[in-house]
């Protein structure tokens, strides 16, 4: 911006009036004129009028009297009273009502030249600042990073829109509490909490990655930047994090690591499977002409039995895994989901034997609808139904609740009343071969995760309402049935 004004000048007395315009215009200042206050009062609002010369005393009045209805029609002007009759109240008055400057008949043209220009760099420094503010606004409100600004305690001050476009969260939810408790995954809430504390006095990182918990308990991973805001004084006064989404980066990198172990893993398993069935097959048909010798009740015959059941274990384990590295080829049907889950409840009254366990349903009228493949989807929900069986103690209480109203996907919530999950059972739960059971590959959630995701859907461990293992799980609805979903609770009994 440069240094030349818009200025207004007021005054009734012609020679005054000239000699002003000259001196402004030796200046490159572009000038208007009025004789009178009214003249500038009856027209309309000048904003862009950005300095206004006024005469103290005209034949309509003081300026003093004026100074309000000036301001108004000249909202964006500062404002310079020259005056040859001076008195101490009117000077008062004037500088109450914001007056930038005060100057004497007659006056001098070096005096209204420094005046002016000390007002010009007034302006000039305001525009650069406000000019500064808009671009950064607009990097806060364009930006497709994440933006946050926390206190020197933690709670948040500010964060962008894209923030809440990604997160659900409004500033509005959050201005004021704590970041680390509301918007960072419990696993990662102390190390998050060391690298903030390190932030705040004043150690900058780049590069960190750690979950950001939406709104919707969804976890997104984010390469963060954490520097520092320091006050006028050059004292750190919050701190800034700057974060870029890097979730479809890891997820596709996690993808093909895992495509590639799969591989690897169905090549072994298949060489494996491949030497071990004849090898199985042997000792199952030695088995069962041993037990043609053996009388029942002998400690020989439950040796025999115990070999038995090893070698079904053992091809049990081989098939798990061959199953789990195999590709998942879907047969959808249109089904409603409840009687898949009620299928496998009933199947497995036996394994449940005399235990007090409930299964208790809160489903939608639609009866969530959905294209499946009806067998895996028997597998889900039998191995989410035998571990909840296994962790809890009597009586046991599994729910499934249907969330799917005025969506477009189903969204089904799956609790236990179990001991719940660790935080780092949570971090590796879907991880293969992570187990916690003395038997057992740890590919039951694995599969679990993989089936559901074959069927565009995804499974997700969150934050149980009292406690217990909490999961919510998605999967696509059949586009052709459209009821609305409303709450009605059932529960299937031992």
């Amino acid at each position: 911006m440069s240094d030349e004004l818009t200025i207004l000048l007021v005054e009734d007395d012609p020679d005054s009036l000239a000699n002003m315009v000259d001196i402004l215009d030796l200046d490159g200042h572009r000038v208007r004129v009025a004789q009178s206050f009214a003249e500038v009062l009856n027209a309309a609002p000048q904003p862009s009028i950005e300095l206004a010369i006024l005469d103290r005393r005209l034949p309509d009045g003081e300026v003093e009297d004026h100074l309000a209805g000036l301001s108004e029609r000249l909202p964006n002007a500062e404002f310079i009273i020259v005056t040859g009759f001076a008195n101490m109240e009117g000077t008062i008055a004037s500088f109450k009502h914001g007056v930038t400057d005060y100057l004497l008949k007659p006056v001098h043209p070096d005096v209204i030249r420094q005046s002016v220009a000390r007002i010009a760099k007034q302006k000039r420094v305001e525009a650069d600042l406000q000019r500064q503010q808009r671009f950064a606004n607009q990097l806060l409100e364009t930006s497709e990073a994440f933006i946050v600004v926390l206190d020197l305690t933690g709670r948040i001050v500010h964060f962008n829109k894209h923030f809440s476009e990604v997160t659900g969260w409004q500033l509005d939810d959050l201005i004021g509490r704590d970041y680390i408790d509301h918007c960072t995954p419990e696993p990662e809430r102390e190390r998050v909490g060391e690298i903030f504390q390190q932030t705040a006095l004043g150690r900058t990182s780049s590069g960190v990655r750690n979950g950001l918990l939406t709104k919707s308990d969804r976890v997104r991973q984010i390469r963060w930047s954490d520097s520092t805001l320091k006050d006028a004084s050059g004292n750190i006064e919050s701190v800034l994090a700057i974060g870029i989404d890097v979730t479809d980066i890891i997820d596709a990198q996690e993808a093909a690591a895992r495509d590639h172990r799969l591989a690897a893993i169905g090549q072994t398993v298949a060489g494996l499977a491949h030497e071990s069935r004849n090898a199985l097959q042997r000792i199952n048909a030695s088995v069962e002409l041993l037990r043609l010798d053996l009388p029942l009740e002998t400690d020989t015959r439950e040796e025999v039995d115990s070999i038995a059941r090893a070698a079904n274990e053992l091809g049990s384990t081989l098939e798990e895994v061959r199953e789990y590295a195999a590709p998942i080829r879907l047969h959808r049907e249109s089904v409603k989901l409840q009687e898949v889950w009620r299928q496998v409840w009933s199947n497995l009254s036996k394994s449940r034997g005399d235990r007090d366990a409930e299964l208790i349903e809160t489903q939608c009228d639609c009866g969530c609808p959905a294209e499946v493949d009806t067998l895996r989807l028997e597998q889900v929900f039998r191995n989410l139904f035998e571990n909840s069986l296994a962790a809890c103690e009597n009586p046991v209480r599994i729910q499934i609740e249907c969330l799917c109203k005025g969506t477009e996907d189903i969204h089904l919530d799956y609790s236990d009343n179990g001991p719940g999950l660790s935080a780092e059972q949570q971090q590796k739960l879907f991880d293969p071969f992570f187990t916690t059971k003395v038997k057992g590959t740890g590919l039951g959630m694995s599969i679990v995760q993989r089936i559901i995701e074959a069927h565009g859907g995804d499974i997700r461990v969150v934050k149980p309402v009292h406690c217990g293992a909490r999961f919510r799980i998605r999967l696509g609805k059949d586009d052709a049935i459209q009821n609305a979903c409303s709450g009605e609770s059932k529960s299937l009994h031992a």
